[in-house]
C-alpha cells in the first residue's frame, strides 16, 4: 500500500542530513510480540525542517515465529513511514518500563497515532535529546510520559471549540490534500499550518466543566474516552490509537473530545425491552437499508433458556451435566432474564460447570471476604495520604467522571444520588487495586454496568467482571496490541469470506478496519439497546462456535451492507459515518444468524486467520506478566 509520500520518496530523501538513526526499532503485530517487524528509525533535516522516517528491514524479523512470517511480509509495507514532518506531530508518548522494552507512540495533530515503536537496542533517551535540539518539546502537566511537540501555548488554557463536530466538516473541506502517510493501509492528509487551530487538546478542567451539566443527558452518554476521539476518524481527526488504552495515568488532556453523532444513545435506549426487526427498525435514510445476503443461513433463533430447561441441566447436587449442550442452548436463544444472575456466573467463568450448590455457596462467602479485603485497601486511604498518592487520585477521578455517564438512561442507573452508580464506582476502584497493572481504563464501566444490573450484588458483580477482564483486559492494554490483533484478524476474515469487499477497502485506504473499532472494543455496546446487548453478550460468552464470534459478527454486518458500500464507493470517512449511523438499526437476530453461517463456512481457514492469544482468548502469560508495567518517569 503506497501513498503519495511513498511515491515521491526519492524526492523527499534527496539532500538530507541524518541527525539520528537507530536499528531494531520494532513494531509488534500480535499481542505478545510473536510477530514483529524490525526497521530503522531516522530523524533527518531537509531544507531546515525536521522529518522522521521508519523503514522495515528486508526479510522476516529473526525473532518472529515462522508461522507468522508470511503474514509479516504481507503487511510490511503498510507500516512504512517515508517522511513525517515533525511539524505535524502533536505529542510523543514515551514509555520506559523498568523490566520491559521501552517504546514510544507518535500522535499527529490530525489525530493519527502510529503503533508503538519498541526500541530493542535502546536509544529513546538519545532520540529525545536529538528532538530537543531541533523542535520545541514540553512535558505535559497531566502525564509525565507525554511530551508535547511544537506546543507554544499552555495546554491547560486550550479550548475544545475547534474540535466540535460542526467545525470538522468545514476544516476537512479546507485542508490541503498533500503529504500523505502510509499507515495500516490508510491515507491521512496531514495539515501544514493548521496545527494551531485544529490540533489542540482540551484541558481536564474544561472537559470536566462541559461534562458536568451533560452527565444525565442520554443523548450524551459518552462514557468512553477511547471512543470519543477514535470514532470521529475523519481526515481531520484520524485514528488516535494512543489514547485508546491509556489508563488513568495518561488520560487527561488528549482524546477526550466529544462528538454527538457518534455516541448518540437515544436511538438505542428507546428500543429498550424490544428486539429489532426489519419491520420495527426505524430507517432514517436509504443508506441504512441492508442488502439481500446470499448465505447458507444459520439456524433460526430459539426461545431463551427457561427455568425448566435450566433445572433439567443440573444434577441433584447442582452440577451442570452437559455444559456444551447448555452453551449451545444459550447460543441459539439466550437466557431468560430471571436466570441470568445464575447462568452468567458460569458463562463468565466465575463458577465451574462441575461445581455443586454447596461449593458455590462456599465460594461466594470466600470471595465476598476477599472482595471486602481488597476494597478496604482504598477505603482506608485518608485525605492526607491521598495527597501523596497521585495514582490513586487520578484513577478515582477518572472513575468518578465515567460512572455518571454510563447507561444513565437505564432506570437502574438513572437519577441523582443513585446508589447503584456508587456501587459501580466502588467496584471499578476496587478492581483498579485488584489488577493494579491494568488499573482502570475508560470503557470498563460499559462492561460492568450490565453485569451489576443482572447480579444486583457488589461482590458477585466484581468477580464476574474480573473474570471477563481476564479475557478482554487486553482491549485496554496501553501498548494497543490486543486491539491491533483483533483488527488484523478481522481484516483477514473479510479477505477470506468476501474478497471483493476486502479489495474495495484496500482501494479506498480502509484496510486498518478502524471503522469497526467501536464494535470490537466494547463488543457492540453502542450498537444495540441495553436488553439486546445482554442477549448478544451471553451469546458471545458461550464460545460455542468460536471464541472470536464477535469478529464474524463484524464480517456479517459488513457483508449485509456490502452492495451499498461498494456501489457508493465509500471511502474511509463516508464508511465511518455510515457505520456509526447503523447504531440502533441492526437486526440482532439476523446478524447472529449471518455470523453463524460465516463461521461455519470459514471453518479451520477462519480459525487460522486469528493469531493465538487474540482477545477474548485467554492471554498467554509471560515472565513480564499480562500487562505493560508501570513506566519509569525520567
Amino acid at each position: 500500500m503506497q501513498t503519495d509520500l511513498a511515491d515521491r520518496g526519492s524526492d523527499v530523501m534527496a539532500g538530507i542530513d541524518v541527525v539520528y538513526e537507530k536499528e531494531r526499532v520494532t513494531i509488534h503485530l500480535t499481542q505478545y510480540g510473536s510477530g514483529r517487524i524490525s526497521g530503522k528509525l531516522r530523524l533527518f533535516l531537509q531544507k531546515g525542517s525536521l522529518f522522521l522516517s521508519w523503514e522495515p528491514n528486508e526479510g522476516a524479523d529473526s525473532l518472529s515465529t515462522s508461522s507468522f512470517g508470511v503474514e509479516i511480509e504481507k503487511y510490511r509495507n503498510l507500516y512504512t513511514i517515508k517522511a513525517l514532518p515533525l511539524s505535524d506531530v502533536r505529542f510523543i508518548s514515551k514509555h520506559t518500563p523498568t523490566f520491559a522494552l521501552g517504546y514510544i507512540i507518535i500522535v499527529l495533530s490530525s489525530g493519527l497515532a502510529f503503533p508503538p515503536f519498541y526500541f530493542y537496542n535502546g536509544g529513546i533517551r538519545e532520540l529525545f535529546a536529538t528532538l530537543k535540539q531541533h523542535v520545541f518539546i514540553l512535558r505535559s502537566d497531566d502525564n509525565p510520559n507525554v511530551f508535547l511537540v511544537n506546543d507554544f501555548q499552555d495546554p491547560l488554557q486550550k479550548s475544545l471549540s475547534s474540535l466540535e463536530l460542526p467545525g470538522v466538516a468545514t476544516v476537512a473541506n479546507a485542508m490541503s490534500r498533500q503529504n500523505s502517510l502510509s499507515f495500516t493501509g490508510s491515507v491521512d492528509e496531514t495539515r501544514h499550518g493548521a496545527d494551531e487551530r485544529h490540533g489542540e487538546a482540551s484541558s481536564m478542567s474544561q472537559y470536566g466543566s462541559k461534562q458536568r451539566h451533560k452527565s444525565n443527558d442520554p443523548g450524551r452518554d459518552l462514557s468512553i474516552q477511547v471512543l470519543e476521539k477514535f470514532s470521529l476518524v475523519t481526515k481531520f481527526a484520524r485514528d488516535t490509537t494512543s489514547s485508546l488504552f491509556r489508563d488513568n495515568s495518561g488520560a487527561h488532556g488528549y482524546g477526550r473530545q466529544q462528538h454527538e453523532y457518534v455516541f448518540d444513545n437515544k436511538a438505542s435506549d428507546k428500543h429498550k425491552n424490544q428486539y429489532m426487526t426489519p419491520e420495527k427498525a426505524s430507517i432514517p435514510s436509504a443508506t441504512q437499508e441492508s442488502d439481500p445476503l446470499p448465505l447458507v443461513w444459520g439456524k433460526q433463533r430459539d426461545c431463551p433458556l427457561s427455568v425448566e430447561e435450566w433445572t433439567a441441566f443440573l444434577d441433584p447436587e447442582g452440577r451442570v451435566m452437559d455444559s456444551k449442550a447448555l452453551r449451545k442452548k444459550v447460543f441459539y436463544g439466550g437466557v431468560d432474564h430471571v436466570l441470568r444472575k445464575e447462568v452468567w456466573k458460569f458463562l463468565l467463568g466465575y463458577h465451574e460447570y462441575d461445581s455443586t450448590y454447596a461449593e458455590r455457596e462456599y465460594l461466594a462467602a470466600m470471595k465476598r471476604a476477599e472482595y471486602e479485603a481488597i476494597k478496604s485497601q482504598w477505603k482506608s486511604i485518608s485525605a492526607t495520604q491521598a495527597k501523596r498518592f497521585t495514582k490513586f487520585r487520578e484513577r478515582k477521578g477518572l472513575i468518578d467522571k465515567d460512572v455518571v455517564r454510563t447507561d444513565r438512561s437505564v432506570p437502574f442507573y438513572e437519577g441523582d444520588d443513585n446508589r447503584n452508580v456508587v456501587v459501580l464506582r466502588d467496584i471499578l476502584l476496587t478492581y483498579s487495586f485488584y489488577n493494579f497493572d491494568l488499573g482502570y481504563c475508560q470503557g470498563m464501566s460499559d462492561f460492568l454496568a450490565p453485569i451489576l444490573y443482572v447480579m444486583e450484588d457488589e461482590s458477585e458483580s466484581f468477580w464476574c467482571f474480573a473474570s471477563l477482564m481476564e479475557r478482554l483486559g487486553a482491549n485496554f492494554n496501553r501498548d494497543q496490541n490486543g486491539m491491533h490483533a483483533q483488527l488484523l484478524a478481522l481484516s483477514k476474515l473479510v479477505e477470506l469470506l468476501d474478497p471483493p469487499l476486502h479489495n474495495h477497502f484496500r482501494q479506498n485506504d480502509c484496510l486498518n478496519y478502524f471503522f469497526c473499532f467501536r464494535w470490537v472494543l466494547i463488543q457492540f455496546k453502542r450498537e444495540f439497546s441495553f436488553d439486546q446487548v445482554m442477549l448478544l453478550w451471553e451469546v458471545l460468552w458461550t464460545h460455542y462456535l468460536s471464541e472470536h464470534f464477535h469478529l464474524y459478527l463484524c464480517v456479517a454486518i459488513l457483508k449485509r451492507y456490502r452492495q451499498r458500500i461498494i456501489g457508493e464507493q465509500m471511502d474511509f470517512d463516508t464508511l465511518l459515518k455510515f457505520i456509526n449511523e447503523l447504531s440502533g438499526q441492526i437486526n440482532l437476530d439476523r446478524a447472529i444468524q449471518d455470523a453463524e453461517a460465516l463461521c461455519t463456512i470459514a471453518g479451520e481457514n477462519g480459525a487460522s486467520c486469528i493469531p493465538p492469544g487474540t482477545p477474548p482468548s485467554m492471554p498467554i502469560e509471560t515472565d513480564g506478566g499480562l500487562y505493560v508495567q508501570e513506566d519509569e518517569v525520567l
